[in-house]
Parts: structure tokens; C-alpha cells; sequence
């Protein structure tokens, strides 16, 4: 869809924003991200609570507190992204 189509590469830059970040505190980069988002990296990001993702007939799924199908986790906030990536642990390998 459109959104997925705008919203990928926008939170590609995102990602690439705090790379940066962590290797001017010389921490390495952020690497597979699944295990930090689902984890921790959920906490930063802004929950659509409201409305719906409507058609075919249907009401489709609602927006609700926490993951749902329409928002996941809801939109990133760079800040508070930053700030829980620098309070990382960093354990060299």
C-alpha cells in the first residue's frame, strides 16, 4: 500500500540516524532489530490508539492501547529511540 510504501524508507532513515548515533558513542551499530524493538524499543514509540482501518464492506481491525494489526507498535519517536539505544548495554565481542 501507499503508507508501507512512504513509511519504509522513512523509518530506514530513522535506523540510519541512530547507526550514527551509536558510533559516535562508540557503540556498534544497531544491527537485526527485532529483538531490540520487541523488546525495549516498543517503550518509544508513539500508540495510535483511535480509529480503524475500514473497507470492503467491513470495519476491518480497530486501533487499540499496545500492538494491534492497524499500527503495530504506532510511530517512532526519534528522542526517546536515541535515548534508550545509548543506554544500551554495549558488551564487546
Amino acid at each position: 500500500t501507499f503508507g508501507t510504501f512512504c513509511a519504509t524508507p522513512t523509518f530506514a532513515v530513522f535506523v540510519s540516524m541512530l547507526n550514527n548515533t551509536c558510533i559516535r558513542a562508540g557503540k556498534p551499530p544497531l544491527g537485526f532489530l527485532n529483538p531490540f524493538l520487541f523488546s525495549t524499543g516498543y517503550k518509544a514509540l508513539n500508540d495510535i490508539t483511535k480509529d480503524n482501518n475500514s473497507g470492503c464492506g467491513t470495519q476491518g481491525f480497530n486501533s487499540t492501547v499496545g500492538w494491534d494489526p492497524v499500527t503495530g507498535y504506532g510511530t517512532p519517536n526519534f528522542d526517546k529511540l536515541k535515548d534508550l539505544v545509548l543506554a544500551m548495554p554495549y558488551i564487546p565481542k
